[in-house]
């Protein structure tokens, strides 16, 4: 057994790889990393042997030099990672592939993580036939294929066995969490005015954080926005933060189209202190989408104290429990009603950031590392030497 993966052995009966190409993606790359920031509280000797490149791992990871590397370079999705996947390299060792995409070639024990079942619904999945099918039958095989399952919130686990009937002990939660960066954000004095004034934002402003994609329901936020707007109801800006660089054309021709390119505020991608100082200025948060495997954005404003305005639909009441008020992703009236009651009603914010605080306590990065790591060890042992 190579010598990296060898290495891994440690708090397991069996070396253990963990599929990390994606560490620098939004939602999933998150997951990645706060299986690893979980893993340094409870388990502090585990390290994994990651998959990836190691010029990747070391801008995302601050203690990247720690863990054995299997490089792996070929883009996730498509049939280029399965031909090229490095199966010599990892075989025998328990594989955790952090998204539907498994390693097909693997020759030992696997685990998989699944986020949402969004690419088995016509209206909100990849629009190639292509890509359809890929996706379809690369969820199916994992389902198939792998020893356990991970599922982020209880109702992609009551998805899973509803839609792919998968055996319910064959799944276990483990919930997305804010990073620590946001639990422990006690502002200093005037640090959020300082932020406002370097990336030129207003002193008030509403806030979405999410991907430009149509189940995530961005639309109907501009509408009910320039709605709000024209009549004079607010004079709130809006920042868009999440958004990836290729949705950027599309979405400022959208912001054009309705007459918004000067009232909304597209922001790169920030790091994740400065992701927590704007939320920490955002008057809400508000969160439209249709359709959600968790929803991180929504613990992460309740974690710094931001009232959050979210759907009602998918997993997000699950998610933000009593610390949201709530519209249906399809009302625009609705939206625009709930938007008004937090940015006028001083009592309301407070309930709602009070209620966030309490039910962010329910999400955890060292809970869910530590049942990740219960489960491998599971999932080693029935497998055997």
């Amino acid at each position: 057994m190579p010598e990296a993966v060898e290495k891994s052995r440690e708090a397991t009966r069996r070396p253990v790889v963990l599929d990390a190409r994606m560490i620098g993606h939004s939602g999933i790359g998150t997951h990645i990393r706060g299986l690893l920031e979980g893993w340094r509280e409870v388990a502090p000797d585990f390290c994994p042997t990651l998959l990836g490149d190691r010029a990747v791992l070391d801008q995302w990871l601050p203690d990247a030099a720690r863990f054995p590397t299997i490089t792996f370079r070929v883009p996730p999705y498509g049939w280029r990672e399965q031909i090229g996947f490095p199966a010599r390299e990892t075989r025998g060792a328990l594989l955790h592939c952090p998204h539907y995409n498994i390693a097909l070639r693997h020759g030992g024990p696997l685990v998989v993580t699944i986020h949402d079942l969004i690419h088995l619904d016509k209206r909100w999945g990849v629009r190639s036939k292509v890509g359809q099918f890929y996706a379809r039958l690369m969820l199916l095989l994992a389902a198939r294929r792998a020893r356990h399952i991970f599922a982020v919130s209880q109702a992609t686990a009551d998805e899973l066995v509803a839609r792919l009937t998968i055996p319910a002990e064959k799944i276990t939660v483990v919930h997305n969490a804010p990073s620590s960066v946001f639990l422990n954000s006690h502002f200093p004095s005037g640090a959020i005015e300082q932020f406002r004034r370097e990336t030129g934002l207003s002193a008030d402003y509403l806030l979405t954080v999410g991907l430009y994609k149509p189940h995530k329901n961005l639309d109907l936020l501009f509408e009910v926005f320039k709605s709000l707007r024209e009549e004079g109801k607010t004079e709130l800006g809006l920042v868009v933060a999440g958004t990836q660089e290729k949705e950027r054309p599309a979405l400022e021709r959208r912001l054009s189209e309705l007459g918004l390119a000067d009232q909304v505020r597209v922001l790169d991608r920030l790091p994740t202190d400065r992701m927590a100082l704007l939320y920490g200025g955002a008057t809400a948060l508000v969160h439209p989408a249709r359709l959600e495997g968790f929803g991180l954005p929504i613990v992460e404003a309740q974690a710094v104290g931001t009232p959050v305005v979210a759907s009602r639909a998918s997993t997000v009441p699950e998610v933000a429990g009593e610390g949201a008020l709530f519209f249906d992703p399809q009302d625009r009236s609705e939206l625009g009603r709930q938007i008004l009651r937090v940015t006028e009603d001083r009592e309301l914010r407070e309930r709602l950031v009070a209620e966030g605080r309490r039910n962010v306590k329910r999400f955890s990065w060292s809970e869910s590392a530590r049942k990740v790591l219960a489960v491998y060890e599971r999932v080693a042992q029935a497998a055997g030497p």
